[in-house]
């Protein structure tokens, strides 16, 4: 009996031992401590070695020299506060799936990974890549859970939090970013809510001054979403959409919609018009070096109060207005998400370090900018306005973050032309914009993945022909992949996903 029970003991400090993420093997790692006395925050052990957190940094990265630096300077303020290091880890956009995926199933050394941006976070949950953080962030991210508050219920996947967004402001609409300079040479109005009429006729304009409206490549997005937004139901809306969401909670196959099909027609117009380059569906040039070079005028992207930073450029004015109304939808929150990787051997480290990065500006806008005076400058007569020009990175290529965004934005520098008053009118922008009526709420696609899978094929065949206008006949093109799509099991996914939403609705509404 007395070894029984010796025994019983020992399986059960071992399995304590090895509780937790990915288990903590390690004999000289300490176990993560989430624990906090009478619901006060978990204290800091500054007894212990610095851990090394490791964090995903999503770009390019054709060249990006000056990440050991931010690493040092980052550490310096995170060793002295949370007792931790920082290890920036790039990795390319388009390898971000596999290179996160891949690493938390072979146990590499994974802590704070990005979610949401080229992986859904219901993905990344089925696919059990994150960690639940709700118990870390009662006792270690108070200050990130404050932050993201009201836009906490699009964190969630059937109520349990398994990332932070960077998105804490969230409202969003379609936009249309273009060259200023241009705009006032040729005389060309653009202005706030345009219509596909108004925006033809400026492309007419660039025509007649032979600079193309602009070019969507071989593009197989949703290109509709960036000028008149939608909320969408898993990758590519395979799941389908819902096109006024601040209205509506039906949930529609958006490639059949009207709107779709009107929108497809305007750019086959701009497209037999010669307003669109000719070899689209060939010529692998970006949008956004066709852009820097001025090659077209614009192009659509989504409009928030800060975008326009993300389109500068040294040798001409850039420009942005809204072509609809904002709003907030769950996946504008969660389109970046900070999350902890479930083979993490620190998950109390990599959460004081999300937290810190949330509460700390210093952090943040080391994160988001890299060193001032070698990364960026701050422009004189301004309080938090900062500018590349002058500066090594002035080519992008010293310390430059694309894709990531990091913290509370109300606590970040702005870069130029946006000014002081960036943060009052973030503030309007959010408090004007509608929360869609189903903000929350994701559909588990996990039962439809072969039918995601066949849909993504679909759409990847027939959307570049669409979004390029280069078919004969939208209304038959359409109808093809319509076809196409239900014979996938398309409409059998739209179904379920309604009926899951219905039954959020009856239960949160």
């Amino acid at each position: 009996m007395k070894k029984a029970l010796a025994l019983l003991l020992a399986v059960l400090m071992l399995a304590t031992l090895l509780a937790g993420c990915g288990g903590n093997t390690n004999p000289e790692t300490p176990a993560a401590d989430t624990s906090a006395a009478d619901g006060e925050p978990a204290a800091i052990n500054f007894d212990e070695e610095p851990y090394e957190v490791s964090i995903q940094f999503v770009g390019l990265f054709e060249e990006n020299k000056n990440i050991a630096n931010v690493e040092a300077a980052l550490s310096a303020i995170t060793k002295e506060k949370i007792n931790c290091t920082v290890d920036i880890v790039p990795v390319f956009i388009g390898d971000l799936p596999t290179t996160t995926s891949l690493g938390v199933a072979g146990d590499e050394k994974l802590d704070i990974v990005v979610a949401g941006l080229t992986s859904p976070l219901d993905t990344m949950v089925n696919n059990e890549i994150l960690l639940p953080l709700d118990d870390l962030l009662e006792t270690r991210g108070q200050g990130v859970k404050a932050v993201t508050e009201h836009v906490a219920a699009a964190q969630k996947i059937n109520g349990v939090t398994y990332a932070v967004s960077g998105y804490p402001y969230a409202a969003m609409s379609g936009g249309f970013v273009y060259n200023k300079t241009l705009a006032d040479q040729f005389g060309i109005d653009m202005h706030d809510g345009m219509t596909a009429e108004e925006l033809t006729a400026a492309a007419a304009k660039c025509a007649e001054n032979g600079v193309y409206f602009t070019t969507f490549g071989s593009s197989s997005q949703l290109n509709y979403k960036f000028l008149w937004g939608g909320d969408y139901f898993g990758t590519g809306g395979a799941f389908g959409g819902i096109l006024n969401p601040a209205e509506s909670t039906t949930v529609v196959n958006v490639f059949d919609s009207q709107e779709y099909r009107d929108y497809w027609k305007m750019i086959k117009s701009w497209n037999d018009a010669g307003y669109l380059p000719a070899d689209q569906l060939t010529d692998t040039t970006s949008v956004q070096e066709y852009f820097s070079q001025q090659h077209i005028f614009g192009t659509s992207t989504a409009f928030t109060p800060n975008q326009i930073a993300v389109w500068l450029n040294p040798n001409f004015e850039t420009g942005i207005i809204r072509t609809g109304e904002p709003s907030i939808s769950t996946a504008g929150a969660v389109e970046f998400m900070l999350g902890i990787a479930a083979n993490c051997k620190r998950p109390d480290k990599a959460m004081d370090l999300i937290n810190l990065i949330y509460t700390d500006a210093d952090v943040a806008n080391l994160l988001q900018y890299g060193v001032e005076g070698t990364d960026y400058a701050p422009v004189e007569g301004t309080e938090n306005v900062i500018t590349y020009d002058g500066t090594e990175n002035a080519d992008h290529n010293s310390y430059y973050a694309s894709f990531v965004h990091y913290g509370d934005p109300t606590m970040l520098k702005i870069v130029a032309p946006l000014t002081d008053s960036f943060y009052d009118e973030l503030k309007a922008f959010e408090n004007e914009a509608k929360y869609s009526q189903t903000f929350g709420y994701t559909f588990d696609g996990t039962p439809f993945s072969a039918e995601a899978g066949a849909i993504g094929s679909l759409l990847e065949q027939y959307l570049p022909a669409l979004n390029a206008g280069q078919v004969a006949d939208v209304d038959a093109a359409v109808d093809e992949l319509v076809a196409a799509l239900n014979a996938a099991g398309m409409q059998d996914a739209i179904d379920a996903n309604q009926a899951a939403l219905d039954a959020w609705l009856a239960e949160n509404k």
